[in-house]
């Protein structure tokens, strides 16, 4: 890979505000928070910090010889055997413990990346990747390929983007006569998640014909003669899922196992999971599914066998069981003399909205590529909506975070409207912290919503990395004016509301170092709403652990925080070398074997 001038530029800020991040940790040697809370510590994952003087004669790990701080100082990085970061602290005269040598390579707290969805992403890397396709007939091709290699299989993929070809969307007219397609059973989704193309095959065992067009919450496409395009929308995209054959409980955990791997690749120790994407869409028929997933994450846990820290989130209509679940434990984090345990309860989520691409995201007014639709909101005004407040009102009370997806300049509204509903209910709550996520697009004027996020106390959780997503067509589908608002990144932070990064994986790549420079360098014609380098890695590290309501704990190289971090190498400032979670080494070339 040949580096651009600007991307060493990039590379050096990112540097930086890595560094700047960690800087207050190293200063000198901190007084360790008795309950185990590092600097600046609001949240409430607290825990016990066992961490004792004594703990420096022998169970203990010394990572020596790491830059670290503003400079790039070599420091000492002591970690106890509970996982936790002792002190970091100027190289001493003498070490303890098991001493690990970082060479002077840079040593970084670990990303955290607050909305992903675990299981799907490991799926996505095994099914038919349709990113990298630039017109139609080279999906049809791909198409033809997958299917006379898989033969009576189904074919399964993700990530098509018809901007990437002029806008067409698939069709089945499109492979019409061509043999290739007869019989063949596709279904693959768009890069979005929101939209998906089924082949006529597919959409006969899904009982989606021209008698079945109208499915309750989602979209059938039709063709001129009334016919299935073999387009899906939203909630009509559960119909075909639930015509595929459902996976083993052997396949999901290879998939999860594949999650881990990548996601720790990237340097990611920490994640908020909001679930297999299939199931969510399924709705009440789901719910079992979404549990026996994350009762599969606890066994994992119990016998040492999860290498990543997951904050799972459960469907809004299922509050109910998990203020029941003994993993809910108040939001806490549960631990025993040994160990804290790497996964938890954080809360629910509902769906307000759909996407800026299916043109099923809220908006205020309609599209302007298409008068005829505003998009879509999940709980219209009426009956819906008051389900949903109802819902949502009775899981602020029993204690549960709340998240919702609010893509539209509509949908946001209703979730500030929600919002204020809730603190009408139940009061004022400074855990609350509801999760707007990815608060996409704002009504006029720009900074009008952000103060009301500010006063309400609602964050706002974005995927930078998804800028590039809809970028080609914003400015087609809603016009310019609306378009300028846009990730209003810097207007929510002028504004003080907090920004916690993630990816929405595998909608776009988990990678940390794409999601920062897109915030940092907008290509997307509005450079004003740009973040700095230090912003950007804030939002991927401390913005991160206060949504997930860890702050403290990850995110962070403070003495009390749980040890983990990545080392990078010397001659590259985004090449993760390792990454170590609770001081174990987990990914990548281990610091002297270990």
């Amino acid at each position: 890979m040949r580096w651009t001038p600007r991307d060493v530029a990039f590379a050096l800020a990112i540097a930086s505000a890595l560094l700047a991040i960690a800087w207050p940790a190293f200063e000198a040697r901190f007084s360790a928070c008795p309950l185990g809370y590092g600097a600046k510590t609001t949240g409430p994952a607290r825990a016990r910090h066992h961490s004792t003087d004594a703990e420096r004669d022998a169970d203990v790990t010394t990572f020596a010889n790491c830059a670290v701080g503003d400079a790039g100082a070599i420091k000492d990085i002591t970690v106890s055997r509970h996982g936790r970061i002792i002190a970091v602290e100027d190289v001493p005269s003498t070490r303890f413990g098991v001493v690990l040598d970082c060479g002077g390579r840079a040593l970084r707290s670990g990303f955290v990346d607050a909305h992903a969805h675990v299981v799907t992403g490991g799926f996505a890397l095994d099914a038919l990747d349709l990113r990298g396709v630039r017109s139609k007939e080279e999906f049809i091709e791909t198409l033809a390929r997958a299917i006379d290699a898989g033969k009576e299989k189904w074919v399964l993929g993700h990530g098509w983007d018809e901007t990437s070809w002029g806008g067409e969307t698939p069709s089945n007219a499109w492979t019409r006569g061509d043999e290739r397609f007869v019989g063949a059973k596709v279904w693959v989704t768009r890069t979005c998640g929101h939209v998906g193309f089924a082949s006529e095959a597919a959409l006969e065992i899904a009982k989606i014909t021209g008698a079945k067009t109208v499915i309750a919450g989602g979209i059938v496409e039709l063709d001129d003669e009334g016919a299935p395009t073999g387009i899906l929308k939203e909630l009509a995209t559960a119909a075909m899922s639930n015509a595929v054959p459902k996976r083993s409980r052997s396949e999901r955990d290879e998939a999860f196992k594949r999650a881990f791997e990548y996601l720790l690749s990237k340097g990611i120790t920490t994640v908020g999971d909001f679930g297999d994407i299939e199931s969510l869409v399924a709705g009440a028929d789901g719910y079992a599914q979404l549990w026996e997933d994350f009762e599969t994450l606890e066994r994992w846990d119990a016998v040492g066998d999860l290498p990543i820290r997951i904050t799972s989130y459960m469907p809004l209509g299922d509050w109910a069981s998990v203020q029941s679940h003994v993993a809910w434990n108040g939001g806490w984090t549960r631990e025993n003399e040994t160990a804290a345990s790497r996964v938890r309860l954080g809360g629910v989520k509902a769906f307000l909205d759909g996407s800026l691409g299916g043109r099923t995201a809220a908006m205020m007014a309609p599209y302007l590529d298409d008068g005829s639709t505003s998009g879509h909101l999940m709980y219209p005004r009426g009956k819906r909506e008051k389900i949903l407040r109802k819902q949502a009102t009775l899981a602020d009370a029993a204690g549960l975070q709340i998240a919702v997806h609010a893509i539209g300049d509509a949908a946001v509204e209703q979730a500030l409207e929600l919002l204020a509903s809730i603190e009408a209910a139940n009061g004022e709550r400074s855990l609350r912290r509801f999760r707007i996520e990815h608060s996409q697009h704002l009504t006029a004027p720009i900074d009008g919503q952000p103060k009301r996020f500010k006063r309400l106390g609602a964050v706002a959780s974005v995927q930078p990395a998804q800028i590039a997503l809809d970028e080609r067509s914003a400015g087609e589908k809603l016009g310019e004016e609306r378009a300028s608002r846009y990730y209003a990144l810097r207007t929510f932070l002028e504004n003080g509301v907090p920004l916690a990064g993630g990816s929405d994986w595998p909608i776009v790549s988990a990678d940390v170092f794409a999601g920062m420079r897109a915030a940092v360098e907008r290509g997307d014609g509005h450079e004003s709403q740009s973040l700095t380098a230090e912003e950007a890695t804030t939002m991927f590290t401390r913005g991160g652990a206060h949504a997930l309501t860890l702050d403290g704990l990850v995110g962070t190289m403070a003495p009390g925080a749980f040890a983990d971090f990545i080392i990078l190498d010397s001659s590259s400032d985004s090449d993760i070398v390792a990454t170590y979670v609770g001081g174990k080494c987990v990914h990548g070339r281990c610091l002297n074997g270990a």
